[in-house]
């Protein structure tokens, strides 16, 4: 199991969003967590843009004003999310990874 979380103090600049498809490139993560993207809207052009894959599904959560926003990524074909949760701060997801069924 490969899991990322990373902080990376913004994600709406194209650069950054490079950064993090680099990273998704060379470590094949099944997770990725990606914590204060100060980004309001999360859709599937910037998901996309930064696992670059269809393979994946995420959950988002927004930022308040200049600080916070949380993203989850996952490669939905090792991964079965069965739902995501968002509280202040915190976002879970529940599910499995089908190779091993945990």
């Amino acid at each position: 199991m490969k899991l990322i979380s990373w902080n990376v103090r913004g994600l709406g600049g194209h650069e950054k969003r490079r950064e993090v498809r680099q990273l998704v490139r060379e470590k094949c993560p099944l997770i990725l967590c990606i914590q204060e993207t100060k980004c309001v809207t999360f859709d599937d052009i910037m998901c996309n843009s930064i696992w670059g894959d269809a393979n994946v599904g995420y959950s988002f959560q927004p930022s308040l004003g200049a600080s916070g926003g949380l993203v989850t990524l996952w490669d939905s074909s090792e991964v079965e999310v069965w739902s995501t949760t968002s509280f202040e701060h915190v976002l879970l997801i529940a599910g499995q990874f089908y190779k091993s069924n945990e």
